[in-house]
């Protein structure tokens, strides 16, 4: 391996003659080929180990990559060990990007703080970032502490780089400079490892069902806080750790070999994995099922989707907190089925025109992926929707023509429609009239002609529309709506009358407002002035007409808190103690809402109104453990189909 000079000898002499600076600018989306991941780590190998594939997917797309790593990763052992962990993740990123391992060594300055950053001289779109925080057990046993992990859970703690300039951080310094990474890399994807784990640090246990690295644990809570801090157009993914062990094996064996290769190449440059070198055979023990899995953490607030099912009942998708993948419930059946995939995204439902059911899932490097169902027992298979990438779950209309439109990673919303052909397969992504400041939530409903009308808010909290015309399959430019401040939180429906009802969240409030369109016709005429329903709620709400013809909307207050309807001005507590966003449908004149419970296990419950009356809740269990993997694309042959993998209410 060459570098280009000495790090300590370079930066040593920098800080003497007063020349420390930085030469090296952000690549722009368009160098990045549309695609920019900065992924956060504490130790040279959490990336390669349960990050990949996602990581290499980018590289062979053309994208950037750059990488932070927290801490110096040293155990104590000092610089010589952590210097031999850098020169193996650096020999891991050019095996992956297929180039020759030759770096160029800098210092990156982040506010006033120095980081060593190393960029790969055959694809300059790698980049790897060393904060270099002492790491060292500060007690003995699995259980005890590491600098990291005391500062991000004690008051008052701070932790210190190793040299050759050492640098000081207390919690809040770490959020600043990680916000401060992000503001200038401007990313379309974050990556970072499991935030949720509520097991204490110092309970800790090596290879405990559930537990994971203090460190890991420390790293992904301190970007969570910098994310909500430093918002913007781009994804955020968490990675499951050492808990990945415990789930079914999810890579493909191409995607395994080549996450080990990758991996084996880090190790030959850290002893305490390759003490012999090249002759190790690493991967091996926790390792070896580590390179053979990769699974994303899921927020139990995310909502399910629920539609009619073929035998007249209801089908509920959600994705598995277990396997990662689209799964489906069909209530006349009485058993979830596995579609496949991986994914971290909630998944968007739709009805086709004939009356079969479709799903679209965003896979965690932004590409869209759709299934369409060909019996009750068959679905099309997965296939991509070619074209752009896309920073959230794309947003389906409920009339035709059917159009799917969601937020791409160049900060304007893009839409695809179906093909004219009988293979369910969707032309590749377009982009609208670009919109400014534009925020990814959306909500979309069609005016009383047919025309599809877009709704969004930027970050400034004005609200704006755009029409898509039937007659010119054109979308229009931005039209602003002069409306309260919002902040997003939108849905919208037509109502009987053919006027266009909008509820949006108020920025200063928090609360639902309410505007409907004051004529029939074009969106851009008046709106109704605001009306404030009282209802402080998150995320994004479901709307419907309901079995009256009227309006019904359902709302998340918080997650673990309440779940309210809000019908001709009226507001009814439906449940407490909710985790997630809701669902909603209409059935056979039968008004459906659905959400996630409080449970510890993945399970939902599921309401029902027919003639004024609600029936009891339906529960239904937790998805399958198993039935994730890799997106295969399907034959584009329609009679072609896939059985999904089915667990019974008695398995």
């Amino acid at each position: 391996m060459k570098i280009v000079r000495p790090l300590l000898v370079w930066f040593c002499a920098l800080v003497l003659t007063g020349g420390i600076g930085t030469s090296w600018a952000s690549p722009s989306l368009v160098q990045c080929n549309g695609i920019k991941d900065l992924i956060f780590v504490p130790h040279e190998d959490d990336d390669l180990l349960f990050m990949n594939p996602d990581i290499a997917s980018t590289i062979e797309a053309g994208g950037c990559v750059q990488v932070v790593y927290l801490t110096a990763a040293e155990r104590g052992e000092g610089e010589t060990y952590m210097l031999g962990r850098e020169r193996g993740v650096r020999a891991a990123y050019a095996y992956m990007a297929h180039v020759v391992n030759i770096w160029s060594e800098d210092v990156a300055v982040i506010g006033s703080r120095h980081l060593a950053r190393f960029t790969l001289d055959g694809n300059q779109r790698l980049a790897l970032l060393h904060m270099r925080l002492k790491d060292p057990w500060l007690g003995r046993g699995w259980g005890s502490l590491t600098p990291l992990s005391q500062t991000e859970s004690t008051p008052g703690n701070t932790v210190e780089s190793l040299g050759p300039v050492i640098e000081r951080y207390s919690r809040s310094e770490l959020v600043a400079t990680i916000r401060q990474i992000i503001q200038e890399y401007e990313p379309s994807t974050i990556r970072h490892l499991d935030d949720s784990i509520t097991v204490p640090y110092a309970k800790m246990c090596w290879r405990c069902a559930g537990h994971d690295h203090p460190d890991h644990i420390a790293s992904a809570r301190l970007v969570r806080d910098a994310i909500v801090a430093e918002q913007g157009n781009y994804a955020e993914v968490a990675y499951v750790g050492y808990p990945t062990q415990e789930r079914d094996t999810n890579l493909s064996a191409h995607e395994a070999n080549e996450k080990a290769e990758a991996f084996r190449r880090y190790a030959w440059d850290d002893y305490r994995y390759c003490a012999e070198g090249k002759l190790c055979q690493e991967p091996a023990g926790p390792a070896a099922a580590w390179v053979s899995r990769s699974y994303y953490v899921s927020r139990r607030n995310a909502p399910p989707a629920l539609l009619p099912d073929v035998k007249g009942g209801f089908s509920l998708f959600a994705v598995g907190e277990a396997n990662g993948a689209a799964n489906v419930w069909q209530s006349t059946g009485g058993y979830w089925a596995s579609l496949g995939g991986r994914t971290s995204d909630p998944i968007s439902a739709f009805d086709y025109q004939d009356g079969r059911t479709g799903v679209f899932v965003r896979d965690t490097t932004g590409r869209v992926w759709v299934n369409a169902q060909l019996t009750e027992a068959k679905w099309h298979g997965w296939q991509m929707v070619h074209g752009t990438r896309v920073t959230d779950l794309p947003l389906v209309s409920r009339q035709p023509p059917l159009l799917a439109v969601a937020m791409g990673n160049d900060g304007r919303f893009h839409y695809t429609a179906l093909t004219s052909g009988m293979n369910d397969s969707w032309i590749a992504w377009r982009a609208l009239p670009p919109l400014p400041g534009a925020l990814a939530g959306i909500a979309m409903a069609a005016d009383n002609v047919g025309n599809h009308v877009l709704f969004t808010a930027d970050s400034s909290g004005r609200l704006w529309l755009s029409v898509y015309a039937i007659d010119s399959s054109l979308w229009s430019p931005w039209h602003r709506i002069q409306a309260p401040s919002s902040d997003g939180g939108l849905a919208a429906v037509r109502n009987v009358d053919g006027l266009i009802e909008l509820f949006f969240r108020g920025k200063t409030s928090g609360h639902m407002l309410h505007m409907v369109q004051q004529s029939a016709g074009s969106a851009y005429g008046p709106w109704t002035q605001a009306a404030d329903l009282g209802v402080a709620y998150i995320g994004t709400p479901a709307a419907i007409l309901n079995e009256k013809g009227g309006v019904a909307v359902v709302a998340l207050e918080d997650s673990g808190a309440a779940l309210w309807l809000v019908e001709a001005g009226q507001v009814t507590k439906l449940a407490e103690h909710v985790a997630s966003m809701p669902a909603i449908g209409m059935i056979n004149s039968t008004l459906y809402v659905a959400a996630r419970t409080l449970d510890a296990e993945q399970g939902y419950w599921v309401t029902a109104r027919n003639q004024g009356a609600w029936a009891s809740l339906t529960e239904v269990r937790p998805p399958p453990a198993n039935g994730g993997g890799t997106f295969v694309h399907a034959e584009h042959n329609e009679q072609v189909g896939t059985e999904p993998v089915r667990v019974s209410l008695t398995e």
